[in-house]
């Protein structure tokens, strides 16, 4: 789930600065992890603890309210009243929601986690399809199935229409006929050829290029199964020792598919 973080973390330096180019420095002295890490950790945390994704959506946002949430979210995880219920039409669940795809033992499973953890905070049909994408591309990914597998279960399953060909209009289409980033960051991941690459195309494509180098990050990282060092250690240095925790444990239950160098 480092894929997810590290995404996060390169992305947030360009959410207001579009690159013309994918030749640009990935690490900025501003980078830094957003509400985005803070949502995929407390999912994490959930799986590890066995505990409802709710309850840990809330305790983490209260450990850091100060990460970049939308209000009406940040108000609803730090009310003391349960039983009020929050509806929102944003990506928050899509770009928290990928730990689930690295845990779950089935395609099924996958899904369905998928589904319970959007409920939460997104309940309509597209925002779970998204977070359904998300997941079950990672659950084939690490599974070993190749990039047209991916994309049969992207158009035959999920119901996205992906283009042959990566470009900036293409991914404008996509978002507007969609009303998600989650299909850009796909197809960034789609038209890559290491994780690196997938990272520099999705903050290329525009957009809230955190949430889609995030969600690129994370599909990459089941794929390719190798993050370069370099990009692993300027970037995770900015994590909370708290956080670098949760992450740490996560991946020794549901991601040993890496080596030991890529795990330093």
């Amino acid at each position: 789930m480092r894929g997810a973080i590290v995404g996060d973390i390169i992305g947030s330096a360009f959410i207001t600065s579009p690159q013309s180019t994918i030749d640009f420095q990935l690490l900025k002295p501003v980078s830094a992890y957003t509400d985005d890490t803070i949502l995929t950790i407390a999912t994490a945390a959930a799986i590890l603890q066995q505990i409802p994704y709710e309850v840990s959506l809330r305790e983490w946002t209260r450990k850091y309210p100060r990460a970049g949430y939308r209000p009406g979210f940040l108000e609803w995880a730090l009310s003391n009243q349960t039983d009020i219920k929050y509806e929102s039409h944003g990506d928050g669940a899509a770009r928290r929601v990928s730990p689930i795809g690295f845990a779950a033992l089935t395609l099924e499973k996958a899904m369905s986690d998928a589904e319970t953890a959007t409920l939460i905070t997104h309940p309509m049909q597209e925002k779970i399809k998204a977070s359904q994408a998300i997941c079950g591309a990672i659950f084939l990914a690490k599974s070993g199935q190749g990039k047209k597998a991916i994309k049969e279960f992207l158009e035959n399953e999920i119901g996205y229409r992906l283009p042959k060909q990566l470009s900036k209009d293409c991914a404008m289409r996509m978002e507007y006929n969609y009303h998600s980033p989650v299909p850009c960051a796909i197809l960034a991941f789609l038209h890559s050829d290491s994780f690196e690459d997938a990272i520099r195309k999705a903050i290329w494509l525009g957009g809230p290029s955190n949430t889609i180098a995030s969600i690129t990050g994370a599909v990459s990282q089941a794929y390719y199964k190798h993050i370069p060092k370099s990009i692993t250690r300027k970037s995770l240095s900015r994590l909370d020792r708290e956080i670098e925790q949760v992450m740490l444990h996560f991946e020794d239950e549901h991601c040993n598919t890496f080596t030991v160098e890529d795990k330093l």
